[in-house]
């Protein structure tokens, strides 16, 4: 392994501002702890750097749990805040120092690799580095509840990490200031600076997307980051692999769900379907689990399920009687949550995937159909809290958002669209059929 350069990870945090039972670097967004993401966004950068992971002494196994597949990973136990955790990276790394040492909070999971790459030139001519970007925000100077003064903006960054030195510098400088003083400086840059006032710390330029996860609307933000992502996953690029497997797709015989059957069934899967003219409806418990206990007596196991049912009125809601909204809900949501729960025994015994599907408008109601966008927000929540529960059982669990499709349900309660401004059903179709040969999990795709 080289020597050249160790990446650290800081995730010793308890995360106390987050309003969540576990600390903020090892809850899940997109299928990930913030921990995996970050860990993976710096050892993809240097395939022979060491991996150090600095953690609370208690979530010690949580950590490797986390990390099992990553065997460069070392794991380190952290201290009573940031610096004395950096400080016993440090020290483990004496034995063996590298040259140059990048530090990294597990807190902020969309690190770029131009970030990195920027890090990592810059540390080849400086001996500290820095990650920063201009503040969008007046700053002011407070004194007893009074603004003091107000610096121009032009010269005022704020700052992020990673942050780079030369390890040799760090460990010095730490060493320096003393245990008795970490607390008093916010960051590793504030302590090297304190030991080399003539020092100079290089800027490089961060990103907007690199935030850190501290208040709980940040977990909100970093959510939405995930979906919107365009380079997190791209079915475009991907092949397809169903060839042998076992697939239900509840609402198979129209729209997106008859283009899953084709394309699985023509790609060398064994495709059964469920809908109400066969007798299935998914608002009722007792037909879905009787679909799901007969496709897998028929097929041997399950290894998909896909629930593409979905029922829309476009109508204000005062207009629309109790039993329209009622079926709305009983279909969309609890529909979903039923498929959900019929299909648990089957695909725990194949490690498979649950597929459902949401619309674009789960992410702001929209007027006149106010109770199909409040139960398709209802299955992206539901896909989310799944994928998280179900890790430990190697089921997946992802959602398809696909944009407005020219399907049955949609020209009923669109009149005068033109089939050239809808995406075909066998789009959407063919990148749930990818995203199904995949090991994704908690992924809600936009198509």
């Amino acid at each position: 392994m080289s020597n050249d350069i160790a990446f650290v990870v800081l995730a010793g945090g308890q995360g106390l501002r987050l309003n969540q039972h576990t600390p903020k670097q090892f809850i899940k967004v997109a299928g990930k702890s913030l921990l995996e993401h970050s860990f993976c966004s710096l050892s993809s950068c240097d395939a022979n750097a060491r991996m150090i992971v600095v953690v609370p002494a208690d979530a010690m196994a949580l950590a490797r749990k986390l990390l099992a597949d990553h065997p460069r990973a070392e794991f380190v136990v952290g201290g009573s805040n940031r610096q004395a955790s950096t400080w016993e990276a440090l020290k483990y790394l004496k034995e063996n120092p590298p040259l140059n040492v990048v530090i990294h909070d597990a807190a902020r999971p969309f690190l770029s690799a131009q970030i990195v790459h920027d890090v990592l030139q810059a540390l080849e001519q400086y001996e500290a580095v820095d990650v920063a970007i201009p503040t969008a925000d007046t700053i002011i100077i407070e004194r007893d509840g009074f603004i003091q003064s107000i610096p121009k903006r032009k010269h005022i960054y704020r700052g992020q990490t990673p942050q780079g030195f030369q390890y040799a510098q760090l460990y010095r400088a730490y060493q320096e200031i003393g245990e008795l003083h970490f607390s008093e400086y916010t960051d590793d840059c504030g302590i090297y600076m304190a030991c080399n006032p003539l020092g100079k710390v290089r800027i490089v330029s961060g990103s907007s997307e690199n935030i850190k996860i501290t208040e709980d609307i940040d977990m909100v933000l970093a959510d939405e980051l995930f979906r919107i992502k365009k380079d997190y996953w791209k079915p475009e690029s991907k092949g397809l692999n169903v060839k042998g497997k076992r697939a239900l797709i509840f609402g198979g015989n129209k729209g997106i769900g008859s283009a899953i059957t084709r394309i699985l069934t023509e790609s060398g899967a064994t495709v059964l379907t469920a809908s109400r003219s066969s007798q299935c409806d998914i608002s009722n418990f007792e037909q879905v689990c009787s679909a799901v206990t007969a496709a897998a007596a028929q097929m041997g196991g399950i290894d998909y399920v896909v629930n593409t049912v979905g029922l829309l009125s476009q109508k204000p809601l005062h207009l629309q009687d109790f039993n329209e909204v009622e079926n709305i809900l009983d279909v969309n949501l609890l529909g979903s949550l039923f498929v959900a729960k019929a299909s648990h025994q089957y695909l725990l015994e194949s490690g498979g995937m649950l597929l459902n599907f949401s619309s674009s408008s789960y992410t702001r109601g929209r007027a006149h159909y106010t109770p199909y966008s409040a139960s398709k927000a209802g299955v992206v929540n539901l896909t989310q809290g799944l994928a998280e529960e179900w890790a430990d059982s190697s089921i997946k669990v992802n959602c398809i958002v696909p944009g407005r499709t020219d399907t049955e349900m949609r020209r009923s309660n669109f009149e005068g669209e033109s089939s050239d401004t809808l995406l075909n059903p066998f789009e959407v179709g063919l990148s749930a059929c990818k995203l199904l040969s995949s090991d994704l999990t908690g992924m809600i795709f936009r198509v």
